[in-house]
C-alpha cells in the first residue's frame, strides 16, 4: 500500500495557494553545494590525517633499530664493567697482600733495623739509600692502591649510570612499542574514516546530479523548526494538531536529520496534505493510508510516530538501497507492521523503492495520484524559503 492524495490537495488549492510547477527558490548559500564541499573537505582532512599518521608510524618504526642498538651497547658496557670491576678489586686485594707480605718479610729479617740499621745519629750513605728506597716503594704501593680504588669507584659509578640508562632505554622501548601499536590501530581507524568520507562525497555528488531533475528527497534539512512554524503562523492557518506547531516543526527537522531526509520539504508536503495542518486526524500528516477510494487513513498514536513514518516512507521512495537495518529508528510499527521482523521485511521489500529520488518524481502514482502533486509541494517549499530569507509571505 502507498497513499494517494487528491482530496487534501484540492482543499489546499481551495485555501488560496496556486499550484503551479514553479521550481523551489534556493537559499543564498546552496545547501547541496555546501554539502559537496563539506564532503570534499572531509575526504581531504581524512586523507591528510591518514598520511600524517603513516609518516609518524614510519618514523616510529625507524627509531626502533637505533634504540635496539643503543640498548645492546649499554648492555655490552654493563657486561664489560661486571668483568672489569671484580678484576680491579682482585688486583687491589693482591697488592695489599703483597704489601703485607713485604712488611712481614722486613720484620722477620730483623725488623726496621734490617732496613734502617741501628740507630745512628750519623748514618752512612748505604743506610740513607735503603731508607729512601723503602719509602719510595711504600709510597708507590699506596698510590697504586689508591688508583685502583678510584678506578673501581669510577667504574662502579659508571655501572650505576648505565643501569639507570638501561632502565630508561627499556622504558623508551616500551613507549615506542605502545606508540607503534596505537598508530597501527589509528591507521585502521583512519582508513575507515577515509572510506566513510569518500562514501559521503559520492552521496553528495549523487545528490548534486539529482538536482538537474528536481529537488532531491534525501539531503540536509536547511530550514529550522522555528522558521517552519513562523511561516504557518504568518499564513494564519488554523492548525488542528495534538501538539504545538513549534513542537511539530521541530519533530520534522529532527526526524529528517535522523534519517537523512529533507525534513523541511517533508513539512512542505504535510502542508499540502493537511491544508496547513487544519486536517490531520490521528497524527497523520501525509495522507498515509488514504487512497482515492479509502474512507480513512492510518492512525498514529503520537505526532512523532506520524512524522517518523512519513520520513521513513519518503526515504524508501527516494533511496533504492534503503534497508531497515540502516534506519536510525526501527521501521514504524504503525505503517510497516507491528511485528518487528515483519516491519523490517515490509520496509526492505517495498515495491516502489527508489522510484522517486526527487520531489519532481512525486505524484502521478508515486505517493499520490494528483498530476501536480510535486508542483504543489515545491511551491510551498519555495514560499517557506522566501519567508525564511525575507520574512515576507
Amino acid at each position: 500500500m502507498f497513499p494517494r492524495t487528491v482530496v487534501l490537495v484540492a482543499l489546499f488549492v481551495g485555501a488560496g495557494l496556486v499550484v503551479a510547477p514553479v521550481p523551489a527558490a534556493r537559499a543564498q548559500t546552496d545547501p547541496f553545494d555546501a554539502e559537496i564541499e563539506h564532503a570534499r573537505q572531509q575526504v581531504q582532512e581524512a586523507q591528510a590525517a591518514a598520511h600524517a599518521s603513516a609518516n609518524e608510524l614510519a618514523a616510529t618504526q625507524a627509531r626502533q633499530p637505533e634504540l635496539t642498538a643503543q640498548v645492546a651497547r649499554v648492555q655490552a658496557s654493563i657486561a664489560d664493567l661486571q668483568i672489569r670491576i671484580p678484576q680491579l678489586n682482585a688486583q687491589t686485594r693482591e697488592l695489599r697482600r703483597t704489601v703485607r707480605e713485604r712488611a712481614a718479610a722486613i720484620y722477620s729479617s730483623g725488623g726496621p733495623a734490617a732496613i734502617y740499621g741501628p740507630i745512628d745519629f750519623d748514618p752512612n750513605l748505604e743506610q740513607i739509600r735503603r731508607r729512601v728506597l723503602a719509602d719510595a716503594a711504600a709510597k708507590r704501593d699506596a698510590e697504586i692502591i689508591d688508583e685502583l680504588k678510584a678506578t673501581a669507584a669510577e667504574l662502579s659509578a659508571a655501572q650505576e649510570q648505565l643501569a639507570v640508562q638501561q632502565v630508561d632505554l627499556a622504558q623508551q622501548q616500551a613507549d615506542l612499542a605502545t606508540l607503534e601499536a596505537k598508530l597501527q590501530s589509528q591507521q585502521a581507524t583512519l582508513a575507515e574514516r577515509v572510506a566513510i568520507a569518500n562514501a559521503a562525497l559520492e552521496r553528495a555528488n549523487t545528490i548534486g546530479a539529482l538536482r538537474a531533475r528536481g529537488e532531491p528527497v534525501l539531503g540536509p534539512t536547511v530550514l529550522s523548526g522555528a522558521q517552519l512554524a513562523a511561516w504557518i503562523k504568518a499564513k494564519g492557518y488554523k492548525t488542528r494538531i495534538e501538539t504545538s506547531i513549534d513542537e511539530l516543526a521541530n519533530i520534522f527537522v529532527e526526524e529528517g536529520r535522523a534519517e537523512g531526509v529533507r525534513g523541511d520539504l517533508a513539512f512542505a508536503q504535510s502542508v499540502v496534505e493537511t491544508a496547513g495542518f487544519s486536517a490531520s486526524p490521528a497524527n497523520n500528516y501525509a495522507g498515509m493510508g488514504w487512497c482515492d477510494s479509502c474512507s480513512n487513513g492510518r492512525r498514529f498514536p503520537t505526532p512523532r510516530d506520524g512524522v517518523s513514518a512519513q520520513i521513513q516512507h519518503l526515504k524508501n521512495y527516494a533511496d533504492p538501497t534503503s534497508r531497515a537495518s540502516g534506519l536510525a529508528n526501527p521501521p514504524s510499527p504503525y505503517w510497516y507492521g507491528s511485528d518487528p521482523s515483519t516491519a523490517a521485511r515490509n520496509f526492505d521489500t517495498f515495491f516502489a523503492k527508489g522510484w522517486a529520488p526527487t520531489w519532481t518524481d512525486m505524484g502521478n502514482g508515486n505517493w499520490a495520484t494528483a498530476k501536480h502533486y510535486s508542483a504543489a509541494v515545491l511551491k510551498v517549499y519555495a514560499d517557506l524559503v522566501t519567508f525564511a530569507r525575507t520574512g515576507e509571505i
